[in-house]
């Protein structure tokens, strides 16, 4: 677990740097409100935390449509509030949304990790007694 733990981390941080360059870009080059910039920061995030978190942090080996609407769910309530965070941080405490994302990865990150951990990529006991049953054969 604590392998998979810094593995997670490893992921978020490349996720987290794939994310905000999104952001970052699409508030600076592009001129997109920040809403519009979290959107598309957000889409790409999903597809390469899946990508990496399913092959290689929980190793799930496999794509399955059940894994992908339970990962979606999660990003879904974590795209939820990192709204709500990013609305009020930038609408009514007047920080500038650059800053104001930095604030909201941190939030999102721990909900991510915990609803990937026991959620989206949860493993079943059964699952994981065949496996060594199979490979102590």
């Amino acid at each position: 677990m604590r392998f998979q733990t810094i593995k997670f981390l490893v992921v978020g941080l490349l996720n987290t740097i794939v994310g905000y360059t999104v952001y970052f870009m699409c508030l600076r080059f592009f001129n997109f409100n920040y809403i519009i910039s979290l959107i598309f920061a957000h889409i790409l995030g999903v597809i390469h935390s899946y990508t990496w978190n399913s092959k290689w942090t929980f190793k799930t080996g496999r794509y399955t449509f059940k894994n992908l609407l339970k990962f979606l769910g999660v990003y879904v309530i974590s795209f939820f509030i990192n709204l709500i965070v990013l609305y009020i941080l930038v609408n009514y405490l007047r920080i500038a949304p650059l800053y104001s994302q930095l604030f909201a990865l941190f939030i999102t990150t721990l909900i991510s990790f915990v609803g990937h951990k026991y959620w989206s990529f949860k493993i079943s006991k059964l699952h994981n007694w065949s496996e060594e049953h199979v490979k102590s054969e």
